[in-house]
């Protein structure tokens, strides 16, 4: 009989060892982390975390999360529902009102009799910030127009004088047609006036402004339009197809790349040579305009 009982014993600690998943309740687990350690005033804050059942996602699981500031005063109370890879997540800004230092996020989900809850912390500091516009004072220009290009320079939500901002405008092919260095005004302004000659190529134009000041650098971008419809017949670039055009297919005429005299403008078929074909073309356009 004894003999008997310590088998028993022995084999029912083996089957413990063996299977202790099977006398152990399901385990169920949620984290918590944000995108950042640190945050600025008036950036947004993401929250996000999984939540899993014997380390498999659940999903549909609603989880709970409330955000204390460094008083433990509930600033933020959520839920969210987590997807097919049992992953939730919610952002929110703060703002200036909002205090400075350490914020905890609490988080905690309900699913099937089972209850997980995890915290996490972020910091909130105001950092000064260097900020850049760049913007033109039209979208769409004619051929001849004058683009005005401006912007303000702000460190801090105030004004900087005398930084530099480096410009540089792109045609449709991406090549620079414009670089130039402006300091800024009283005010933090700059200014560009760029004349659009008729000869540019009618497309997309963009314009890459970049500022440094306190060892923080910014860049901006924006673009424009020079529209207008472009014949390749008007080789002068005048904005009609005339006289001066046909004359300065007779001057290249007879020339292939290479030759004394050519002119690419003026092989519009692109064949490599400037003949009567090209001719034809300008006639075929004679008299029209942009």
């Amino acid at each position: 009989m004894k003999i008997l009982k310590s088998f028993l014993s022995l084999l029912l600690v083996s089957c413990l060892l063996l299977f202790p998943s099977a006398l152990s309740s399901p385990q169920l687990e949620i984290t918590v982390n944000t995108d950042k350690p640190s945050y600025n005033t008036g950036e947004e804050v993401e929250i996000y975390g999984q939540v899993t059942l014997n380390t498999d996602p659940v999903e549909n699981a609603m989880v709970a999360l409330e955000v204390q500031d460094p008083s433990a005063t509930p600033i933020l109370m959520r839920t969210a529902e987590t997807n097919s890879s049992g992953m939730y997540s919610i952002s929110f800004t703060l703002t200036t009102e909002n205090q400075l230092g350490t914020y905890t996020v609490h988080v905690s989900c309900i699913h099937n009799g089972e209850e997980a809850t995890n915290s996490s912390s972020f910091n909130l500091e105001h950092i000064p910030l260097l900020e850049l516009s760049l913007e033109t004072d039209d979208d769409e220009y004619e051929p001849d127009e004058t683009v005005i290009i401006s912007g303000f320079v702000m460190y801090d939500n105030s004004p900087v004088q005398g930084v530099l901002v480096a410009l540089e405008v792109q045609d449709p092919e991406g090549t620079a047609i414009a670089v130039r260095v402006l300091e800024t005004g009283e005010q933090g302004e700059y200014l560009l006036t760029l004349q659009l000659s008729s000869e540019f190529e009618r497309g997309i134009y963009n314009v890459y402004a970049s500022a440094s000041f306190e060892d923080q650098k910014a860049v901006e971008c924006t673009r424009f339009e020079l529209a207008g419809a472009q014949y390749l017949t008007d080789i002068n670039g005048d904005g009609k197809v005339d006289i001066l055009d046909l004359a300065s297919v007779a001057i290249a005429w007879g020339t292939r790349q290479g030759d004394p005299g050519w002119n690419p403008k003026c092989d519009i078929d692109g064949n490599g040579i400037v003949n009567i074909i090209d001719v034809a073309l300008v006639a075929i356009d004679f008299g029209k305009h942009v």
